[in-house]
């Protein structure tokens, strides 16, 4: 089956940090034609060769309206959008509208893995995986899973390792293994499976750059450094406990943090996906570990100089 079947495609949440990269794969495609959907008073600005629709997240009627005539919408959304439960809404016009195929916003680790699923933070992607297997006769899905963002997440710290003060926190030693994806290989992965309907339709689909361990990424990180790293030490089960505090005192991004990392550095694995991967099947070319901490080294540099 022919990606042509599927041609209009609107992205929500273009401008966010996975958005901005899916919308790049998609305007280099041109067999899509893509429109950006955002909220009515968005200050964010998209490429020229980007079509965009502004309206209100809160008028069903309006964004159903927008999504009349696409043929795949993707939700790329986050923060006060994701807490709202915007994929909600989306799903529901989209159904409404006659649109073919719905991507919500996962994009992170498996949210179907018990570690992962118990999060507070992940209720909302749950009912929009419920949603849309209640609507799939009328519209079909595909769950995209893809650890963690594995550039994004070395350049600010959030996987453990702190490049400019040369110190990581390993989480249970350092020795679970993760899977991670650079933002550039999850724009090619979105383009890629909507050319393969075939393969991605109604299925959750893994995708990854690297699966590691921090360990192995630590030994890197100093090759690259060209020094010996400081190393801190937390066990999943302290995170998680830090998580919750955190939350119930309302700092709710650093709860976050905390909740993510105990369930993706855990030896449960809800972010290992070795065996589980479509890369290869997709076409989608892999970074491996060493070229991702070498480039992430070559940025800090870089910015340090500036």
């Amino acid at each position: 089956m022919s990606s042509t079947t599927y041609k209009n495609v609107i992205l929500v949440g273009g401008a966010g940090d996975a958005g901005k990269h899916i919308l790049n794969a998609l305007l280099a495609d041109s067999s899509f034609n893509v429109t950006v959907l955002t909220r009515i008073d968005s200050k964010s600005t998209f490429p020229s060769n980007a079509k965009v629709v502004k309206v209100d997240y809160k008028d069903k009627n309006e964004i159903k309206k927008a999504l009349t005539g696409q043929d795949v919408v993707i939700s790329a959304i986050g923060g006060s959008a994701h807490f709202e439960k915007l994929d909600l809404t989306l799903i529901e016009a989209s159904v409404e509208a006659g649109v073919k195929w719905y991507i919500p916003s996962e994009f992170t680790a498996d949210t179907n893995h018990p570690r992962f699923s118990s999060i507070p933070f992940v209720s909302g992607k749950l009912e929009a995986i419920e949603l849309l297997k209640k609507h799939q006769s009328r519209i079909a899905h595909t769950l995209i899973s893809t650890g963690g963002f594995l550039d994004w997440g070395f350049d600010n710290g959030f996987l453990g390792f702190d490049i400019s003060k040369h110190t990581v926190t390993l989480y249970d030693e350092g020795k679970n293994y993760i899977s991670a994806t650079t933002l550039p290989s999850i724009g090619k992965a979105v383009a890629a499976i909507i050319h393969h309907p075939e393969l991605t339709l109604n299925k959750r689909i893994y995708i990854a750059d690297a699966s590691f361990t921090q360990q192995q990424a630590l030994a890197l990180f100093e090759k690259y450094s060209g020094t010996k790293w400081t190393v801190k030490h937390i066990t999943t089960e302290d995170s998680l406990k830090q998580g919750a505090d955190s939350v119930a005192k309302g700092d709710i991004v650093k709860g976050y943090r905390g909740y993510i990392m105990s369930a993706i550095y855990s030896e449960q694995g809800a972010s290992d996906f070795r065996g589980k991967t479509s890369n290869d099947a997709l076409g989608v070319k892999t970074v491996s570990l060493e070229q991702a901490v070498k480039e992430a080294v070559e940025r800090n540099k870089a910015n340090a100089t500036h």
